[in-house]
């Protein structure tokens, strides 16, 4: 076993992972020096992987979510999730809630699923047509965020390997949604689990040759866990204490 075979194995194993029953599309990985050309197509073979065994991914999702300390739950359809948020939401006696504008999350049809909680909802991203300084909304997110009592976000990929969940930023995808209320919902759809790190790179290496790749990416591995107090393990103290993975499909 090859010295970076051997870290990647440590770091399963304190994630509480275990080696991929499915391998990666060809075992390679890719380099920072790699063509446009090359990067593409092992991008393309790890998406292409993801959608082919999309199910199988999933089951392992489920183990491997599980092992890191998230609440794995599975529905059929987005509006089943939505209903768990509202579930959630009655448990916690929430009281707002704060989302991302991933693709899944207008699905979820949250505003009727929380109907008649009288449970604020905010949309985490920057209006264009309104008049204060983005700078400023961005402190109101923040505020939003500090204040909310469940974050909901969809997710861009997922890592089986690990069950860590990965944020892209863009317009409506603020790593606050997931950081800031104790309680996190991820909800994960068909076709978004890749199997490990090395197909998770290669295809934000393709991100980052075509100009696309943002300021910073959001890993998220279950609970908030911390040791920095007399080395004992403490959830929720640099994040959410409890974090929930919807698994759609």
């Amino acid at each position: 076993m090859s010295d970076r075979e051997e870290f990647l194995d440590r770091v399963r194993n304190a994630l509480g992972g275990r080696r991929q029953a499915l391998e990666a599309p060809d075992g390679k990985g890719t380099a920072f020096f790699d063509s446009l050309e090359t990067v593409a197509s092992r991008a393309a073979e790890v998406e292409r992987f993801a959608q082919e065994n999309a199910g199988s991914m999933m089951e392992s999702l489920r183990e491997s979510g599980q092992t890191a300390g998230w609440k794995v739950v599975d529905v059929a359809t987005p509006s089943e999730a939505g209903e768990y948020v509202r579930s959630l939401a009655i448990e916690q006696e929430a009281r707002s809630l704060v989302h991302s504008a991933h693709p899944v999350v207008p699905e979820l049809g949250l505003e009727a699923a929380l109907s008649g909680l009288g449970i604020g909802m905010s949309l985490m991203a920057v209006a264009e047509d309104d008049p204060a300084p983005a700078a400023k909304q961005r402190l109101r997110f923040r505020e939003r965020g500090t204040e909310a009592d469940i974050g909901v976000t969809g997710v861009d990929y997922v890592i089986s390997d690990t069950g860590t969940c990965v944020l892209l930023p863009r317009r409506g995808v603020s790593r606050l949604v997931s950081l800031l209320p104790p309680v996190y919902v991820a909800v994960v759809s068909m076709g978004q689990v890749v199997p490990d790190l090395d197909s998770l790179m290669a295809l934000i290496r393709r991100s980052s040759k075509t100009g696309e790749l943002g300021s910073y990416m959001s890993l998220v591995t279950g609970p908030s866990r911390s040791a920095d107090i007399e080395y004992t393990i403490v959830t929720g103290v640099h994040g959410p204490g409890e974090a929930h993975m919807v698994l759609v499909g």
